[in-house]
């Protein structure tokens, strides 16, 4: 045995939240459907196909992808005019095989048109002539043509879906007793957990329904416009409840619909939780109900319970080991993210409005939103392209000082440098509104001169999948493999995966008193076979 066959070496691990690889899959969907383009159609030029709202959920050994097609056919008629065509919105659904994937996992999900073909059926007659003539499911139109062309719609879709899982685990971060050229590190990003909660609040509210109401038939609400930050210990929420109130009126069976935005804000508990450290938030309408007051069934008493988890975070940049030259060492498996850059861009919006009364004096700061933000990543700049749209409350001209609102919705875009970002790269974007300044026109006080400064930060970032060291094996070779512990896992199914029996499993790992109970991040000492 030669003196150096055993190395003094030592490693020093730090106990991180990583993103372990679970899975990873791409599949095609075909969505097929008919869609009727008015007038006779002499060729399809182009079709502009957009997919939003993607969104995905695992479950076991699966992802669901869900989202919508939204699509303008620019075509030439019987006259050779270029005209344009949307069609209405189509909502697909698609599964992905991702063994090992199990429900509260994390999905990250993409989706991109790979084809749109349209194959000609048939000339249609107007709707008002012949229904009978056109396909159930035919687009339905909203002008009145007497001529209709029945195209066969296919639209075929790449999804890919990766799944990963959050877990504290313990990676080498240094080594000692070893040439350091030996050692070959990486520097990543990495979010260390600080702490987690959930919390519920009550929004209660008086509804004006708008006229008598006999019930209320259903209520579709949804939490928008979420704001979150961190303070000491705690997190602070702001979101508004948007919903959609559909009641029959009191005397007629027609049914009619109300909608009502209304804002909160919430404290959610987060021991430890400090000013500027990263916040994620999911929140959830447990339950909504609207009662009718008896009284004046115009009105109604609202009462929504939201349920809102919070998940506090440190972002910290780390030297992780990859590899030693030479000696043995155990390595996982992990989706990691590294920081490309961040950077601040202000950009200036100067517009001429129109109040609609003559206006004394601007009635404090506007209240004011972004709404359809679109980032797009290229070669070493980020490119965002919105909507800021502003609620202005102005005093009227008069004896009586009379408050007027009324909105405005301006559209920018702004490039911001970030050196290293390339497309496919991940851009996080927080745009805000640093100063608004109005200038009323002294001639004709219904024109007002608006100056806007946003401020936007952009942090860019990158996926990678990499094997980091996360022990060394010094001195002979373990008899054992150290497996962690994913969600779903039981030592059953553990000894089946490795082909070893449960006894020798439970022998293997003496401090586990009870077999039943394992925890995800658990690490399981698994026998390894004798050879021969």
């Amino acid at each position: 045995m030669g003196k150096d066959e055993f190395l003094p070496v030592r490693c020093i691990t730090d106990l991180l939240k990583v993103e372990q690889v679970v899975g990873e899959n791409a599949s095609q969907t075909s969505v097929i459907r008919e869609v009727a383009l008015p007038g006779r159609v002499q060729k399809i030029t182009e079709v502009d196909t957009r997919i939003l709202d993607v969104r995905g959920r695992v479950i076991e050994n699966k992802v669901v992808v869900e989202g919508v097609i939204h699509k303008q056919i620019f075509f030439v008629d019987d006259s050779g005019k270029l005209k344009e065509f949307t069609v209405e919105d189509e909502r697909f659904v698609h599964f992905i095989d991702v063994p090992g994937a199990m429900p509260g996992m994390n999905v990250q999900v993409h989706a991109r048109v790979e084809f749109v073909g349209h194959d000609f059926i048939r000339e249609i007659k107007d709707f008002r002539d012949s229904d009978e003539d056109v396909a159930e499911d035919a687009e339905t139109l909203y002008h009145w043509d007497k001529v209709r062309s029945l195209f066969r719609q296919t639209v075929i879709l790449e999804i890919f879906a990766k799944v990963t899982e959050s877990i504290q685990l313990d990676v080498v971060v240094d080594v000692q007793g070893v040439d350091p050229r030996h050692v070959t590190t990486e520097l990543l990003k990495v979010d260390s957990v600080i702490g987690e909660n959930a919390s519920q609040v009550a929004v209660r509210s008086e509804i004006d329904l708008g006229r008598p109401a006999k019930k209320i038939k259903n209520i579709d609400a949804q939490v928008q416009d979420i704001v979150a930050r961190a303070i000491e210990d705690k997190v602070i929420v702001e979101g508004v409840l948007h919903k959609q109130i559909f009641f029959v009126g009191e005397k007629s069976d027609t049914v009619f619909e109300v909608s009502v935005d209304e804002r909160f804000t919430h404290f959610v508990d987060v021991p430890g939780a400090f000013p500027g450290a990263n916040v994620h938030v999911f929140p959830r309408v447990e339950f909504v109900d609207v009662d009718i007051d008896p009284n004046d069934p115009s009105r109604g008493k609202q009462t929504a319970i939201i349920d809102i988890f919070a998940k506090v975070t440190e972002t910290v940049q780390v030297d992780v080991v990859t590899d030693i030259a030479g000696v043995p060492t155990v390595k996982e498996l992990l989706k990691v993210s590294q920081v490309i850059g961040e950077n601040t861009k202000q950009d200036k919006i100067v517009a001429n409005l129109t109040a609609p009364v003559p206006v004394r004096k601007i009635a404090g700061p506007p209240d004011t939103r972004f709404e359809n933000l679109e980032i797009r990543v290229i070669e070493d700049k980020v490119i965002i392209e919105g909507d800021l749209v502003k609620n202005i409350f102005v005093v009227k001209e008069g004896k009586q000082p009379e408050v007027h609102a009324f909105e405005t919705r301006e559209h920018f875009t702004v490039f911001v440098d970030i050196p290293g970002a390339m497309p496919g790269h991940v851009a996080q974007v927080y745009p805000r509104v640093e100063f608004t300044d109005f200038e009323i026109d002294p001639r004709d006080h219904t024109r007002i001169r608006q100056i806007t400064v946003i401020e936007v930060f952009v942090k860019v970032t990158a996926f990678i999948q990499l094997e980091v060291v996360v022990s060394c094996e010094v001195g002979p070779k373990p008899s054992v493999t150290v497996y962690i512990v994913q969600k779903g896992d039981t030592l059953f199914k553990i000894a089946q995966r490795f082909g070893v029996s449960l006894d020798a499993l439970i022998a293997a790992n003496p401090e586990i008193t009870d077999p039943d109970k394992i925890f995800p991040g658990q690490k399981i000492l698994i026998p390894r076979k004798p050879k021969g």
